[in-house]
């Protein structure tokens, strides 16, 4: 394990059975100097152990300094480079299990500093249910019909009840952990092409695996608001928070009291080197305008103080079929009913296209228009002026 002294940038290396190693990273932020830290402990953990015994500090800076502002793809070329000369060979290829692959690639992904919890557990279930089915074993075993039976199974797998189906975003992040583990694979010299699956894509089709979330509506919005605001006012500013941004409920990270400037709020402004270090995508980098609705919440304080897995707890116990992503989802609908433009929605949803938004928010249901076109206009501009400016009057 490597320690990070964050004043001087110094990480030292002091692993029992092997030599110690420190260098300096430049101290650009402390989230650099982390990232650092985490690649220098991805890297060792992945090498050999003759490699590690021989590789020097500067060899060492050297490598991290170019890890930590690529992309995953450049990141395994690296490694590959470092590992291959050690772990290459005939023998080596179908001799190792899917077990060993799957524990390596979650190694990996936690000395990365990601913890899933339990959905590490429930992916390992996942996977080895269907390597069962197929009677896949070993890394020799994948064929490049693998990711497309992996599709066509996991697309008519549901573990949850009340459903047939997945959808089709849970069978991509599942397809993509399936071509990062073929690609470490090829690092470790187990497997021939780590391309192998590239080429294979997840299609959401409406009807068929794409999950439909319904909105709130006004009267929902209203009742959910009011019960919030006599039990829990921590959850309660923080429903409405999150119904008046639009934000995911993983962003609330990112929020300090002192993130309101020019009267915006700046979403995952920090860097390492080149690239930011949060956002789901790139487009998920914007700015939020303020309301007076924000400005109160942010002098009430409770947002700070409560936590999203506080208010899920609250919602599912509470509120049935009520939980945190539906708020945004409800955002969305709003703005787009009371005659906001398509882009405007698009950006501060932080969607990479307005076809995203179109395609999620922008269909018209016969239950959103009881009172004909310009009515629902008018009492969703009404709800937002009352959400957003009068809510605290």
């Amino acid at each position: 394990m490597a320690y990070l002294f964050e004043k001087t940038g110094l990480i030292r290396d002091r692993s029992w059975g092997y030599r110690e190693i420190s260098y300096s990273v430049p101290k650009q932020s402390k989230s650099f100097m982390r990232a650092c830290k985490n690649a220098h402990e991805t890297i060792m953990g992945l090498l050999p152990k003759n490699k590690r015994q021989t590789i020097t500090a500067k060899e060492m800076k050297q490598i991290v300094l170019q890890y930590v502002n690529l992309d995953e793809e450049s990141r395994c070329k690296i490694i590959a480079q470092l590992v291959l000369p050690y772990n290459s060979g005939v023998e080596a290829l179908g001799s190792h299990t899917l077990k060993e692959l799957f524990d390596i690639w979650k190694t990996a992904k936690q000395t990365e500093g990601l913890n899933k919890g339990g959905r590490f557990d429930r992916l390992e279930n996942t996977l080895f249910t269907f390597f069962n089915l197929h009677h896949l074993k070993t890394t020799n075993d994948f064929t490049f019909h693998t990711a497309h039976d992996f599709v066509n199974w996991r697309t008519k797998t549901r573990y949850k009840k009340g459903g047939t189906v997945t959808s089709a975003s849970v069978v991509k992040k599942e397809l993509d952990i399936l071509k990062q583990m073929v690609k470490l694979a090829v690092v470790y010299g187990w497997y021939h092409n780590g391309n192998i699956w590239d080429s294979v894509k997840v299609k959401a089709v409406v009807g068929l695996n794409k999950k439909v979330v319904e909105p709130l509506d006004i009267e929902e919005q209203k009742k959910m608001l009011n019960d919030l605001k006599h039990t829990h006012e921590g959850c309660h500013d923080l429903a409405l928070f999150l119904l008046i941004t639009g934000m995911r409920l993983g962003e609330l990270n990112v929020i300090k009291p002192d993130s309101i400037k020019n009267d915006l709020i700046s979403l995952h402004g920090d860097f390492i080197g080149n690239h930011r270090t949060t956002g789901k995508t790139k487009s998920a980098n914007r700015n939020i305008p303020v309301c007076k609705t924000i400005r109160e919440l942010f002098k009430r304080g409770h947002i700070f103080n409560t936590t999203g897995n506080a208010l899920s707890i609250r919602l599912k116990r509470f509120f049935k079929g009520i939980h945190p992503h539906k708020l945004r989802h409800t955002f969305a609908v709003n703005k787009l009913l009371s005659g906001e433009e398509l882009q405007k929605v698009s950006y501060q949803m932080g969607h990479a296209g307005i076809q995203i938004t179109a395609d999620n928010y922008g269909k018209y249901e016969h239950k959103h228009f009881k009172v004909g076109f310009e009515q629902t206009k008018t009492e969703r501009k009404n709800l937002l002026k009352w959400l957003e400016e009068d809510y605290f009057i």
